[in-house]
């Protein structure tokens, strides 16, 4: 093993004060050799780990994410995966009978001597030989095997097993495959077992990683190349060096099917596509990065590299995403998460919004308006429909995938459509680029996110973000009716009113349109049930629209616009059923007196 990186993380000063303490400093050096017929990872993780607690600790928990897939364990995974996912039974899970999943510790050593450890299903802690007190560091080397499981052609969606590491067909896609140094904050140690519903969480930290493969494989990963070598004596393989910094994760592809294809960005970013079916995997990947980084702030790293693959494709890791379909969507999304989950870290586990909404919002935004289709038909969430589980909710207190994804995903993103409506997209991307100009190798919390919309804003938004994210309550606004008003010659006013039902707020813009074609348009701040909008049109009034971009998450828009035909009788739904009672009385009168004279 080479000399340990010591690695020195600096911490960026933002006017915002992070909901925890300073993180803790990780760097990994890793030897690793893939063996192609046992599929088999055998590897030595030198570890430099500083404590930033605030105190002492006596042990150090690490994940083995591999232990999940093992036969018979019961883990948490597999649990999981029977309860919310159906899966009755658990071989469905290999593509081989006799196959297995599984990660071996061989020892733990500081520097003077052999460490205790205990396993319990994919965590492991390990017992420190004396406290290490605050701003200490300890040096660590962990020996290991990682057994590769064979997927089964179900698991390249990574959705239907989470499957997300493992082989099939000659290609073998590595995450998840190294002993990992679990994250402690104003917590305590995050010692959440591999998951069906959910991700990750990872301290920030440097990695050198040796590669040792079969020569003929083509190999993609986290960070830059810094060398290739061929084995002495055996010409049949050669080892990759790969050197990263401020990455919450390494992860790397391989297979002698690859095509290798590089661009390079006009800032120098050099995007590596390694595909197995030669479509235009490079083009799609480095447009999604020139918009996001034009839009959001430079592409944090130098290499982008985009690998098909053909076990738990469509995710993202630092520097690589995977690949499983190859679809726009898929691509810009994974690119996206470079940005959102890459550079600006969170805690995928417990507020998973943080990553996945902007992501979705993201990748949204640049189909609409980079390859130009409908805003109805792109974005997820323009026919809203309340799953019914707050967004902020913890991944594993998910019934199912599916609600999920309508939280976090769907909804999360919607509410950032909705809040770009209300703030304007001049103010939003300013928003968010100040986000990420902040938080830029830093794991936040949704509080960071909203400090920076008020910091931005100046406006005060703890009660918005409360309702769309912590509650199920809905709302539907629209227009009440129209009155005319005196008019002073050559102009027309209008009393337009407004209402609204459900608990949630947001405001929303009312668009007064005049028979000439030009339109006002007045925010409604929507602090109340109804409300009168004074307009004054150079013109006979012809259209009013509430939302008119349709960025709410409203339960129904049949009631959002009033035009002239209806002479100025757009009637509140609360008086719907009102009228539709006194509409019923005379029919109610006779059939009493109907049911009085048998």
């Amino acid at each position: 093993m080479r000399a340990i990186l010591l690695s020195i993380v600096i911490v960026m000063l933002v006017p915002c004060v992070l909901a925890f303490g300073l993180p803790n400093e990780v760097s990994y050096d890793i030897d690793a050799r893939l063996d192609a017929e046992t599929h088999a990872i055998t590897g030595e993780a030198a570890l430099t780990f500083t404590n930033r607690t605030g105190g002492p600790l006596d042990q150090i928990v690490f994940h083995l994410y591999p232990n999940a897939f093992k036969r018979g364990s019961d883990t948490f995974y597999q649990r999981e995966l029977q309860q919310k996912a159906g899966v009755e039974d658990l071989d469905e899970i290999y593509a081989d009978p006799s196959d297995d999943a599984f990660m071996t510790i061989h020892s733990v050593a500081d520097r003077t001597q052999s460490l205790g450890y205990q396993i319990d299903g994919t965590l492991m802690t390990v017992d420190l030989a004396a406290p290490l007190p605050n701003d200490t560091q300890i040096e660590l080397t962990i020996d290991f095997t990682y057994n590769l499981m064979e997927i089964p052609s179900e698991g390249q969606y990574a959705g239907n097993f989470a499957q997300r590491s493992g082989h099939r067909n000659g290609v073998y896609t590595i995450t998840l495959w190294y002993p990992k140094v679990a994250v402690f904050d104003d917590e305590g140690w995050h010692a959440q077992p591999y998951s069906y519903i959910g991700e990750f969480y990872g301290d920030f930290g440097d990695y050198i990683v040796s590669l040792n493969v079969p020569s003929e494989m083509t190999v993609g990963a986290t960070g830059r190349r810094q060398g290739q070598v061929v084995e002495v004596g055996d010409k049949n393989r050669k080892t990759l060096t790969y050197r990263a910094s401020n990455v919450h994760d390494f992860a790397w592809a391989a297979s002698e099917r690859y095509k290798r294809r590089e661009l390079t960005t006009d800032d120098g970013v050099t995007v590596q596509a390694l595909a197995l079916d030669g479509a235009d995997l490079a083009e799609q990947a480095r447009d999604a990065l020139v918009y996001f980084a034009e839009t959001y702030g430079p592409y944090a790293y130098e290499t982008l590299v985009a690998a098909d693959v053909t076990a738990g494709g469509g995710m993202e890791y630092p520097g690589i995403i995977m690949i499983g379909f190859g679809s726009v969507r898929e691509i810009v999304h994974e690119v996206g998460h470079q940005w959102w989950y890459g550079a600006v870290g969170n805690n995928e586990y417990d507020e998973a919004w943080l990553d996945e909404a902007l992501t979705t919002y993201s990748d949204e935004r640049f189909r609409i308006e980079q390859r130009g289709l409908s805003a109805s038909g792109t974005r997820s969430s323009f026919r809203f429909r309340e799953p019914g589980t707050p967004v902020l909710t913890e991944a594993s207190e998910f019934a199912s995938l599916n609600r999920y994804f309508e939280s976090v995903y769907t909804k999360g993103s919607g509410v950032l459509w909705m809040l770009e409506g209300w703030l304007g997209r001049a103010t939003f991307d300013e928003v968010l680029q100040t986000y990420y100009d902040r938080f830029r190798f830093r794991n936040v919390t949704t509080a960071d996110f909203i400090a920076t919309v008020e910091d931005v804003t100046g406006r005060e938004m703890d009660e918005f973000f409360d309702h769309w994210l912590r509650t199920t309550d809905t709302l539907d606004v629209y227009v009440d009716g129209v009155r005319t008003r005196a008019s002073s010659e050559g102009t027309y006013r209008y009393e337009i009113a407004v209402g609204r039902q459900g608990r949630s707020i947001a405001p929303v813009t009312v668009r007064a349109i005049d028979q000439d074609g030009q339109s006002q348009d007045h925010l409604w701040e929507n602090d109340a049930d109804r409300a009168t909008i004074e307009v004054t049109l150079d013109a006979p009034l012809s259209e009013v629209i509430v939302d008119p971009a349709q960025k709410l998450l409203e339960t129904d828009r049949r009631n959002n616009a009033w035009d002239a035909s209806q002479r100025q009788t757009t009637v509140s739904p609360i008086w719907v059923g009102v009228l539709a009672l006194v509409a019923m009385l005379p029919v109610a009168r006779w059939g009493w007196s109907r049911l009085n004279s048998g």
